[in-house]
């Protein structure tokens, strides 16, 4: 019985713990503030590879949100511990204003669907470049694509909802590996 018990307290309290800290950034009731936050994923994670990039990195969030392994809000999917290293960073603010603008007008076509969403099933990526050691995941999951310096991943996850492309953007985009 205590094997049990206190794997299940511990899974509470992060709970409780993620649920408070992403209540200090974003309220996931909020759409200005789900908006918000995945500009500010895109802007961080991809601000120095183009639309193409900032888009595809904004898909991975929402792919998460729809995927039954990952919290239903981009919210709770951005601040959710671990997940992107910008989050732990105090200043999050973005600098580079061109930048900010263009992850804005992405985050609001995407939410807001008056965007051609380019999905290739990605629920991960990421940029060799930015890290020293590549990550256990990366090599579990499938390789779905290549943008720039990010390589995009499938967790195999089940989804709901999720839009699947035609191969013509699948090979303009998603570049197969």
């Amino acid at each position: 019985m205590k094997k049990f018990i206190l794997p299940f307290v511990a899974t509470v309290c992060f709970a409780l713990y993620s649920s408070a800290a992403v209540a200090d950034k974003c309220n996931p009731d909020n759409r200005a503030d789900e908006i918000r936050v995945l500009a500010l994923n895109m802007y961080h994670e991809a601000r120095g590879e183009g639309p193409i990039a900032m888009q595809m990195v904004g898909e991975v969030t929402l792919n998460r949100v729809e995927s039954v392994n990952y919290p239903n809000s981009i919210c709770e999917v951005v601040y959710q511990k671990g997940q992107f290293s910008w989050t732990r960073k105090k200043d999050q603010t973005p600098h580079e204003l061109e930048s900010w603008d263009l992850a804005m007008k992405i985050a609001e076509d995407l939410v807001n669907g008056d965007i051609h969403y380019i999905d290739n099933g990605a629920t991960h990526f990421l940029n060799p470049s930015d890290i020293s050691k590549t990550p256990r995941w990366a090599k579990r999951f499938e390789k779905v694509g290549k943008y720039g310096s990010h390589i995009f991943y499938d967790d195999g996850s089940k989804r709901i909802n999720v839009y699947m492309p035609s191969e013509y953007e699948t090979a303009y985009i998603g570049h197969h590996l």
